[in-house]
């Protein structure tokens, strides 16, 4: 069945004009932000490591904001500089945590200490030249 000139142009005008409107609405679309969106912070975590990471390597910690972020969640750092989240829900978690806060209180008083002792007077370099 073969269609005529003229039907054939309606046909293909039809198409193209559905094919501009169509790319207008993605380009519009992709513009638009949903009501009420707020972008979310880089200290947010958006999910969670699968895998326990040795804890010798995890050196820091910080709790992703509640208030902020849609999940809470555990931001760990470990020696290298690397950063992961983990769901404080977690047995793992909840001890790295516990055992970093002791690590803390016991280096704290060491450094405060150190720095309240007077400076050591030493006694003047041995000048004298072979």
């Amino acid at each position: 069945m073969a269609l005529g000139p003229e039907l054939l142009l309606r046909h293909m005008a039809g198409l193209v004009t559905l094919g501009a409107s169509l790319l207008l609405l993605s380009l519009c679309a992709h513009r638009i932000d949903p009501a009420g969106s707020v972008p979310i912070p880089s200290s947010c975590c958006l999910s969670f490591i699968s895998k326990k990471v040795p804890e010798n390597r995890v050196v820091s910690y910080q709790r992703s904001s509640a208030s902020v972020c849609p999940v809470t969640g555990v931001i760990f750092t470990t020696r290298k500089g690397q950063k992961f989240c983990g769901d404080p829900r977690q047995h793992w978690v909840q001890k790295y945590m516990k055992k970093l806060d002791a690590r803390r209180k016991t280096a704290s008083p060491g450094v405060r200490a150190m720095s309240t002792k007077a400076p050591v007077q030493g006694y003047p370099a041995n000048t004298t030249s072979i």
